[in-house]
């Protein structure tokens, strides 16, 4: 703990702020994927119009604008902490990268396939779920596996 409030404390002001929006956009977006997840789970199972719409909207509503928040909270604190320019290579900043850049792909894809997968249900599809909500579902799994893999890098810190 005594680690946790020596790192808090040596951190400048206008750094500490931005840490906290990252890492409050990081656990908004692990929640609303989590959400999606257990929402398009259910769908799957049980083919239910309700719970594919949770699903969609947790994607829509909580999970996009959260990374939007995560990354550019992300560009600010390596900027203000000086850690944007070519010289700098450090694994961990790069994981997170990697993962936010693909992340943001699968997120939009995710998003417009669960839309499709909601129109579809709304106008009298057929009950059994969609192909549109197993993808979905594949996809939110994997987003969801790669953020736990980020949040371990930012966290551990390897060289």
């Amino acid at each position: 703990m005594s680690l946790i409030a020596e790192v808090v404390t040596t951190r400048p002001d206008g750094v500490k702020f931005w840490l906290f929006v990252h890492i409050l956009g990081g656990m908004a977006t692990v929640g609303a994927l989590t959400l999606c997840l257990i929402a398009l789970v259910g769908a799957w199972r049980s083919g239910s119009i309700s719970l594919t719409r949770l699903g969609y909207r947790a994607l829509l509503w909580g999970a996009v604008p959260s990374f939007i928040v995560l990354r550019v909270a992300a560009q600010i604190l390596l900027n203000k902490e000086g850690l944007d320019g070519d010289e700098v290579d450090l694994t961990w900043i790069n994981i997170g990268f990697t993962v936010t850049d693909f992340g943001l792909l699968f997120l939009i894809i995710t998003t417009v396939l669960t839309g499709l997968a909601v129109r579809k249900q709304t106008r009298g599809g057929p009950e059994a779920p969609s192909i549109g909500v197993r993808i979905s579902t594949g996809l939110v799994s994997l987003l969801l596996i790669g953020y736990l893999i980020a949040v371990w890098a930012m966290t551990v810190k390897p060289t």
